[in-house]
């Protein structure tokens, strides 16, 4: 009876284990943000009190700060990732006496011989490719994450050097016979820089879409003016004194669909927007929650945290992908749902909605009635509308099948969806593996005890 015994209290173990590992992978699954939760605080000015309390008391997650920020002690209890912001192109022009002192082999310069100058003229470019240059923005990091900095937020990743130019950069004359590609230098420090920290990075795309090549090495990515902008000028005036406007709408989705893939993989994908008006918080917000990202919104000048109801929302998790109706743009939520017009018509839809939803209000108090399913909306030209779930009650029995939308009818058809068993699958592997593992040493129990039988009516 040895051998049964041991297998017995085997089974025992796999059940066991089985049950625990379950519990974990549910009780991971519940920390995680949901989707229609995810903000990440782009915030560029001094610590005080009142940024300390609001990410507390919302329960924000991710910062973005300057190196000079202090870091809360209560942040570092709540386990707050705060990147260090570095921006990789140069240093701001008060160090330039000391660089042209000790490092000018770090200077770029322009045809003209200037050093060439970016932000309006209050920073200087360097040149990545030079070993002590990479060497200062590496032990620079090294610095920032003793102070508490959990990760590094890099700004100005240009792949390619010689395209700068515009209102707020100098064109820079780069020496690649001397140097080599500007593009194998930044990968060279990016490489230096997460193996000789550890630290989980982040990198500015601007207005261009995630690079393949960075995002090998990068944790995740900042879109920025996504979707909404200001005009920019050479005048400082143009931050100072912002006109505001929107993105193409086309360059808006390259961006988000490939950003998407990486949210997928678990990448951390930051969408800031530029405004300062309802219309704008509303349009930026609903368009960020058509995709797996974390939101912000900000002036251009990021030295404070606006007073916008959108940046304390919680839309629940997605009930799926994006949809497309029309003009008009949308995604259900189990908390509500988003909607977008990036056209310049004004356009009406009707979306199915689930059958037990009544009653949503949009973020501006008004309240929006479901009919057995459906949701009829009007949206102007370039409108976001947000809605949140207020009301939910037992859908109608004579009715429940014909009104049900059409993605939860193919739910409830009795065919097998094999995307849904796959996806269940891979979210529960551990418990699956455990279970599998839990039926093979039954299985050798009852062939064993089948087996003894036939010995013993041998006998």
């Amino acid at each position: 009876m040895t051998r049964y015994t041991f297998l017995c209290i085997l089974l025992e173990v796999l059940i066991m284990l089985s049950s625990s590992l379950t519990i974990s992978s549910n009780s991971s699954k519940s920390n995680e943000i949901p989707v229609g939760r995810r903000y990440a605080v782009v915030y560029y000015g001094e610590s005080n009190d009142y940024v300390t309390k609001i990410v507390l008391e919302r329960n924000y997650t991710i910062v973005i700060a300057e190196p000079y920020f202090i870091i809360p002690k209560e942040w570092k209890k709540r386990g707050i990732q705060v990147y260090v912001y570095i921006d990789v192109l140069g240093l701001w022009i008060d160090k330039l006496d000391w660089v042209k002192k000790n490092h000018p082999e770090w200077l770029l310069y322009t045809r003209e011989g200037k050093v060439a100058k970016f932000w309006y003229g209050q920073a200087f470019m360097c040149n990545i490719a030079v070993k002590s240059y990479q060497d200062y923005l590496i032990n620079k990091a090294k610095e920032y994450l003793k102070r508490g900095f959990t990760g590094i937020f890099l700004d100005d990743i240009h792949l390619n050097i010689n395209e700068l130019g515009g209102p707020q950069y100098d064109t820079p004359v780069y020496n690649e016979t001397k140097y080599g590609k500007w593009i194998d230098a930044l990968i060279h420090f990016i490489i230096r820089l997460k193996n000789e920290t550890g630290a989980s990075l982040m990198y500015n795309a601007g207005w261009s879409p995630p690079s393949p090549i960075l995002m090998k090495y990068m944790d995740g990515v900042m879109l920025e003016a996504h979707p909404t902008t200001y005009v920019v000028t050479s005048d400082i005036e143009s931050i100072t004194k912002p006109k505001y406007c929107c993105r193409r709408w086309m360059d808006i989705m390259k961006a988000s669909l490939i950003a998407q893939e990486y949210a997928k993989e678990g990448k951390i994908i930051v969408a800031l927007s530029y405004g300062e008006s309802e219309d704008i918080y509303e349009f930026s917000y609903a368009t960020v929650r058509l995709f797996d990202f974390y939101y912000w919104v900000s002036k251009p000048i990021i030295d404070s945290i606006l007073n916008a109801s959108v940046l304390n929302l919680d839309l629940g998790n997605p009930l799926g992908e994006h949809k497309v109706d029309g003009f008009i743009y949308y995604r259900l939520y189990d908390k509500g749902m988003v909607a977008v017009n990036p056209s310049k018509k004004k356009y009406s839809v009707v979306i199915d909605v689930p059958n037990n939803w009544l009653e949503l209000k949009r973020i501006n108090g008004e309240i929006y009635k479901v009919n057995n399913g459906k949701l009829n909306i009007t949206l102007g030209p370039q409108e976001g509308l947000v809605l949140l779930l207020e009301k939910t009650g037992k859908p109608s029995k004579t009715n429940h099948e014909q009104t049900m939308p059409q993605d939860m009818q193919k739910q409830s058809h009795p065919s097998i969806n094999v995307r849904n068993i796959v996806r269940m699958l891979a979210n529960n592997a551990s418990s699956v593996f455990a279970i599998i593992i839990s039926i093979l040493a039954l299985t050798i129990i009852i062939l064993d005890y089948k087996k003894r039988q036939h010995t013993f009516s041998k006998q």
